[in-house]
């Protein structure tokens, strides 16, 4: 199987034990303020609640309550905070089934099938569509992260389940893109486990054949696959804060959280007006400049850089070690400057980078035509 068909089919489950804290009347929205926050005007739409948990789910102080009710064939999963004497919508998950009711997975028949079965009850704080609502705290984060494993029916396959993740409302992992695997065509769906010491993440993890791993980069669930280095974030510091026409030392940490790899490329690319120089040690550290000619990989073929690139090649890079980039940034047209970063390494004849097209994570291309993730420059 080819590298880039295992990237297209990947996805990310994550899995963890948490104990809920129960809300009181007072710390739930009412079911009116539900209903306004969701659907607005429509306020015909009927909302069904089945469950509230209280969690952390964002860098704020504050706690956040989830809220999971049922409206006529959807099934939804919406976040709120409390603001005073009201409360603040901050998101919510979706989803659709057109008959909704009891269901079980039959593990004799590799199927969803309609009803119940003692012991086999829908667990507390789950719905008919959203069977299981698991929480997690990613590599890195202060706080908890949503992941619900979600019914869908759709010929051929029938009736099947995959998995979702959203971070602070945002999905880092689609289950949907599972659909073709063969696998999950057998057994309808995704068996899964999490690794609480490593936080990573096993896919069927009883089955060889398909067992695969895989780790949070700090934009989204990537597979972790031999030979592959996964460079995640871990930090983005900016000392003095950018400013107009005025120098700041930029310094981004990275950890490789895949394999041990010989050699990666880490690229930079500053498509807005600056100007960046490097600081300090250079060695394995390339800086092009506008006009300087750079290799782009969608013409094949060399051309004139239109903006500024910086290109680390990295050798003899282990898993779970650091590695810091530094540069210094005049920033010339926005004091939140758009920085593009991706990798890149050999396997075999090929070229792979993280991301790629087939990425859940927003990407941009960048002038060379790889897809590159936006860094979010730390707010003022």
């Amino acid at each position: 199987m080819k590298l880039s068909i295992l990237f297209r089919i990947s996805v990310t489950l994550l899995f963890a034990s948490f104990s809920f804290i129960s809300c009181s009347q007072k710390e739930v929205p009412s079911d009116s303020e539900i209903r306004q926050a969701v659907y607005g005007a429509d306020q015909d739409k009927p909302v069904r609640v089945l469950g509230q948990k209280q969690i952390n789910l964002d860098e704020t102080p504050e706690m956040e309550t989830l809220v999971l009710f049922q409206s006529g064939t959807s099934e939804v999963l919406a976040a709120f905070r409390k603001d005073g004497s009201s409360w603040a919508f901050l998101w919510k998950l979706e989803f659709f089934l057109q008959n909704l009711g009891p269901m079980f997975y039959d593990a004799k028949l590799n199927s969803w099938v309609s009803g119940t079965v003692q012991g086999k009850e829908k667990v507390t704080f789950a719905g008919d569509c959203i069977r299981r609502i698991v929480i997690a705290e990613l590599p890195g984060d202060s706080f908890n992260s949503v992941f619900v494993e979600v019914l869908a029916e759709e010929p051929p396959l029938g009736l099947f389940s995959v998995p979702m993740g959203y971070r602070k409302g945002k999905k880092i992992w689609d289950g949907f893109q599972l659909k073709e695997h063969e696998e999950l065509k057998r057994s309808k769906r995704v068996d899964f486990e999490y690794n609480n010491k490593d936080k990573s993440f096993r896919i069927f993890p009883t089955n060889p054949n398909y067992s695969q791993e895989f780790v949070f980069n700090g934009w989204e669930m990537i597979p972790n696959l031999p030979m592959q280095p996964v460079p995640s974030f871990v930090s983005l510091e900016v000392t003095p804060k950018f400013e107009f026409g005025k120098e700041s030392l930029v310094t981004l940490q990275l950890k490789n959280r895949g394999n041990y790899v010989s050699l990666t490329y880490l690229s930079l690319s500053f498509p807005e007006a600056s100007n960046v120089r490097l600081a300090g040690e250079t060695q394995g550290v390339r800086l092009y400049k506008k006009g300087d000619i750079v290799f782009n990989i969608v013409q094949n073929k060399k051309i004139p850089a239109e903006y500024s690139l910086l290109e680390v090649t990295k050798e003899g890079w282990a898993n779970n070690f650091r590695y810091g980039i530094k540069f210094y940034y005049t920033p010339k047209e926005s004091v939140t400057p758009k920085i593009l970063f991706r990798s890149t390494y050999k396997f075999y004849h090929e070229i792979v980078s993280i991301p790629n097209q087939f990425s859940i994570a927003p990407f941009e291309r960048d002038q060379q035509g790889f897809p590159s993730y936006l860094l979010e420059a730390p707010a003022n």
